[in-house]
């Protein structure tokens, strides 16, 4: 983890920031090609799925990537979205899906919340939240508790440094990496190799 990070910081105020390069932004934040391959990677793994944990919940409405997976997961799976603004309408404990305010750099608390549900392992995590690099670089502590089978997922992974980052320094020696979406935000998919 180390070489990864040292890899991937500038060691400046650039890794706080979360700007699109050249200032360029796809028309439409989370787009149609974008919830496809999130549902086509999802599928992989819904029937099995016992956990999904997002980061950055609902910021596109009912076009958002939390709707790809409340709308798609099995009851049984548990969802746990994690962001800084109150998503709590979406909680639904018969439908195992539950919210927490904070900011995702919050990783003991975000796990301890997450042992309270019974969930120590991630079947799907989705990183969509404030893009710089120092924050993706937390955010990819999760990434500890994956399950054996699991999936990452990454949004912008075309545009926004942190997401860009992770995918350029990815040691492909043991993970098999797919891309998507290259001419919008672009959306990444990372699985373990055996």
């Amino acid at each position: 983890m180390n070489d990864f990070i040292k890899d991937i910081k500038f060691n400046d105020q650039r890794d706080n920031e979360d700007r699109p390069f050249n200032g360029l932004t796809a028309p439409i934040e989370f787009s149609e090609c974008n919830r496809n391959y999130l549902l086509e990677a999802f599928n992989k793994i819904k029937d099995s799925a016992k956990s999904i944990l997002e980061i950055g919940v609902c910021r596109n409405g009912s076009k958002s990537s939390s709707y790809v997976f409340i709308n798609n997961k099995k009851n049984e799976t548990v969802y746990v979205g994690v962001d800084l603004e109150d998503k709590s309408f979406l909680n639904d404990d018969k439908k195992n899906i539950h919210t927490i305010k904070c900011n995702s750099s919050n990783y003991q608390h975000i796990l301890d919340y997450c042992f309270k549900l019974g969930i120590y392992e991630f079947d799907f995590i989705f990183i969509d939240g404030y893009h710089s690099i120092n924050q993706c670089i937390d955010d990819w502590k999760f990434v500890s508790k994956l399950s054996k089978n699991g999936i990452v997922g990454l949004h912008d992974t075309s545009n926004h440094p942190g997401p860009v980052a992770i995918i350029e320094n990815i040691n492909t020696d043991f993970w098999n990496l797919e891309r998507y979406c290259l001419d919008d935000n672009g959306i990444s998919f990372l699985y373990k190799k055996f």
